[in-house]
């Protein structure tokens, strides 16, 4: 049986609170709402790999360090991210990432993330072996204190 009221996730390209396409994303914005309880947001202690087996090589996650300007480093990311990105990624810092496009692209995703203290998605085309790839993308934030965002999980939707 389906949610009444299903957590909800803001559309970078609408503004709108609303549901990912991918049902693979639908289920990874649940258990985030899960774990995070009756709280803002839940830590990383909460995310249990195991639970994420649907979709592991399609995680990412992220550490946000704050300070000015604010840096992003890429803690662990799935073998699905190094077939669409053409290299390993896990311990990149954001500021190395070679794609001056996407490098930007992902960082303003990330910052309207810890703006709008909110899940959001979107989705993306891409380049991929000189073929179009589309695909839905969604970051849920983390955090350590329950108030700051200190972490970015982030899944491709593959449906």
């Amino acid at each position: 049986m389906a949610e009444p009221n299903p957590p909800r996730a803001i559309n970078d390209a609408t503004g709108l609170a609303e549901l990912p396409a991918s049902a693979d994303l639908r289920r990874l914005l649940a258990y985030w709402n899960g774990q995070r309880g009756a709280r803002t947001f839940p830590g990383r202690g909460d995310i249990d790999p195991v639970d994420l087996g649907f979709m592991l090589d399609r995680i990412a996650l992220t550490e946000v360090h704050d300070g000015d300007p604010r840096r992003y480093r890429l803690r662990l990311v799935g073998s699905f991210w190094h077939r669409l990105v053409g290299f390993e990624a896990t311990g990149m810092w954001l500021e190395d990432w070679p794609h001056a496009n996407q490098r930007k692209i992902t960082m303003d995703f990330y910052e309207a993330l810890i703006a709008g203290r909110a899940p959001r998605f979107t989705r993306r085309d891409a380049i991929v072996d000189d073929q179009v790839l589309s695909y839905e993308i969604m970051l849920l934030p983390l955090s350590e204190d329950g108030s700051r965002v200190s972490m970015i999980m982030t899944g491709i939707g593959q449906d």
